[in-house]
């Protein structure tokens, strides 16, 4: 084996270390033993000339020599894995990993799924459900869906739908009593809030009556489908995303009650990575999503 081989892999195992702080978790992401590890990091210290971690009862740690290699080696690993991943996808035309807040695939994606299954079968969908910003590069996924207003300039996005909240409840709740619903009669019954999307003062002004009106001590919830569950099981009228409230509606478990409609600055999002919109599953994947808004 070449010198150079051997060093390259002696500043992987090193920049694994640098990054965990752990050899045995260094040893674990690369699959190998923590003696082997060892002798790399001994190895590389002893080509260099210098040591470049403190060893301590709780682990490792980068000293100034380690740090100054740390900073070179982290952006050139990092780059090598991303060409490689990047590689990879484009050469993986039947596979897609997609994050999505879980309100969102539990309301919206997964009752339409078996539609995309008809028409694409050779695609295969990985859905990861996260609420958080989208980390491409941590979960290596393919494609994002999230709500929000912007998203960053340096990922590929497309607006899917903008969002409303209505006013909806189960129609064991509210039983034969006339619709549209008056305000008066919505606000004696218990209001179900969204803690992120709370538009009930809003809905308050169109409505025509004081927003002082609306109770403070009612539920919020802060997962949108767990909002809307509530409702379903008649515990109170919920003002909820109209995307997520419409598969509930047209299967009779929950039923609109007024014409009222308070836009939320927000909006429903498809990303991804630049120059990946035009991977022919990505594409396909984006085709339907934007035919079910």
């Amino acid at each position: 084996m070449s010198d150079k081989i051997r060093h390259l892999r002696a500043m992987e195992a090193f920049d694994r270390v640098a990054r965990h702080s752990s050899v045995s978790k260094a040893a674990e992401s690369l699959n190998v033993t923590q003696g082997a590890v060892s002798r790399q990091i001994k190895q590389l210290e002893a080509s260099l000339g210098t040591l470049l971690f403190e060893r301590g009862p709780k682990g490792v740690q980068l000293i100034i020599a380690g740090e100054q290699l740390y900073a070179s080696t982290h952006p050139a690993f990092t780059a090598l894995r991303n060409g490689v991943l990047q590689l990879k996808r484009r050469q993986d035309q039947r596979s897609l990993k997609v994050s999505l807040p879980n309100a969102v695939a539990l309301k919206w994606l997964v009752p339409e799924l078996p539609d995309f299954k008809e028409r694409h079968p050779d695609i295969r969908l990985f859905l990861h459900t996260d609420d958080q910003v989208a980390d491409f590069e941590a979960f290596d996924l393919d494609v994002a869906l999230r709500f929000g207003t912007t998203v960053g300039v340096e990922l590929h996005s497309e607006k899917i739908a903008d969002e409303q909240l209505i006013a909806v409840a189960s129609p064991l709740l509210i039983g034969e009593a006339r619709r549209p619903m008056s305000a008066e009669t919505i606000i004696g019954y218990p209001l179900l809030h969204d803690a992120y999307h709370d538009g009930w003062t809003d809905w308050a002004k169109r409505a025509g009556i004081s927003p002082d009106r609306i109770g403070e001590n009612n539920i919020q919830y802060f997962d949108s489908g767990v909002l809307l569950q509530a409702a379903i099981d008649g515990q109170g009228i919920a003002l909820a995303r109209r995307l997520l409230a419409e598969g509930d509606i047209q299967a009779g478990r929950l039923v609109r009650l007024d014409d009222i409609c308070v836009a939320l600055d927000k909006a429903l999002y498809f990303v991804c990575r630049p120059g990946d919109n035009d991977r022919p599953a990505v594409a396909a994947f984006r085709q339907w999503l934007m035919s079910k808004r």
